[in-house]
């Protein structure tokens, strides 16, 4: 018995648009719906049943150029990926523009795409980005390379899973939603040993940094650009424990919130380095209440009493237990000049003394620090 496969691609669609654009067409270049256009395809619009001739539909009604128009990548289109141009397509090689191409739809299929990156089996993820007629490594992803080859010195084509739905990218407005959540993750696990997480971040940069450069394993920005004229809370990140087991090893740890930094690099230059690093950086005060780079509280009707605001560990040493940088002789920082040191005050000092102001329930006090302080000798 033989069995016969389905020649060519049995999952790839191509579906025909028109393209808008000005670029040279190539098989594999990525285009995208002209989601905005009021310009319609039809050449007419009907209301109450009369059809009127115009090439202009208004937003709200129900524009079919929407989906049929199609353009290159732009920043505010990224998220209305239409698919790559199919090989055989009327216009490939050539500069025409205003033209209807054939194009393979994202939905998951294995077809040529056009790239610039040096691509490994199963491995390379592809985007599209701003002005870019290429799925290049970069960008907003749209792609898996579904072959090992080079074309980082020559573009040109790659297999390519093509589905964007494999990555988390979302632009979009909640109107009149309260409370709504865009994403949700809730699993229940019945877990009585190894390990478990809802979601797991992990990100590998192996790449040179020799430029100015920014990475993060998360990143979360919250912009609040409406008024506050209630009581609330508006938190970033909000990392919340809730202990509701039976506790019952010695050697258990519990943790709301932990940052750990770890590794073995080789230190030739730097500047700062830290487990948390807090920035304060609001361009104005606020007329009343506190403004603070850390606060700690215990404040709930039923919470029990915290043994330590701060505890501190110190196996492998701790060399001091502040430091304080750019915080003295400066208008309104806490550390201010004392004077002289001197047996008269009960301690000799190799040098002035500083007074460090404190406030306890609103009354401002002042902690004393020497250099190098020892015990005074009187006669």
């Amino acid at each position: 018995m033989s069995f016969n496969l389905t020649a060519g691609n049995p999952k790839a669609h191509r579906i025909r648009v028109y393209y808008e654009g000005t670029s040279t067409l190539y098989e594999g270049m990525p285009v995208c719906y002209n989601y905005d256009t009021t310009t319609n395809w039809s050449g007419g619009s009907m209301t109450l049943g009369a059809v009127t001739a115009t090439t202009t539909t208004a937003e709200g009604s129900q524009n079919e150029g929407k989906y049929i128009r199609v353009e290159d990548p732009t920043t505010a289109n990224l998220h209305a990926f239409a698919g790559v141009v199919a090989g055989g397509s009327k216009g490939i090689g050539t500069t025409t523009g205003l033209t209807a191409i054939d194009i393979y739809i994202p939905n998951g299929a294995i077809v040529p795409v056009r790239t610039d990156a040096s691509t490994t089996v199963g491995v390379t993820v592809l985007g599209i980005a701003n002005g870019s007629t290429l799925c290049a490594s970069g960008g907003a992803p749209v792609a898996i390379a579904w072959e090992t080859v080079d074309r980082s010195s020559t573009n040109g084509i790659t297999l390519a899973k093509l589905d964007p739905t494999m990555f988390v990218r979302q632009v979009g407005t909640f109107n009149g939603l309260t409370g709504a959540v865009a994403n949700t993750m809730q699993n229940t696990w019945a877990n009585t040993s190894g390990s478990v997480a809802n979601l797991l971040v992990h990100t590998t940069a192996n790449g040179a940094l020799a430029a100015a450069h920014n990475e993060w394993a998360g990143l979360f920005y919250l912009n609040i650009s409406g008024s506050i004229t209630a009581a609330g809370y508006t938190r970033c990140v909000l990392a919340q424990l809730n202990l509701a087991g039976t506790i019952n090893h010695a050697g258990s740890h519990q943790y709301a919130l932990m940052a750990q930094l770890s590794g073995s690099p080789t230190f030739t230059a730097n500047q700062r380095c830290a487990g948390i690093a807090i920035d304060c950086s609001l361009g104005v005060k606020p007329i009343s209440g506190v403004y603070n780079g850390l606060q700690i509280a215990n404040n709930g009707a039923n919470q029990c009493e915290v043994d330590h605001a701060i505890e501190i560990w110190g196996n492998y040493g701790i060399n001091y237990l502040f430091s304080f940088q750019s915080c003295d002789g400066i208008t309104g920082n806490f550390i201010s000049n004392g004077g002289t040191g001197g047996a008269t005050k009960g301690i000799t000092s190799g040098g002035n003394w500083k007074k460090i102001k404190v406030n306890l329930e609103g009354v401002d006090y002042f902690m004393i620090a020497y250099i190098n302080p020892t015990e005074a000798t009187f006669a």
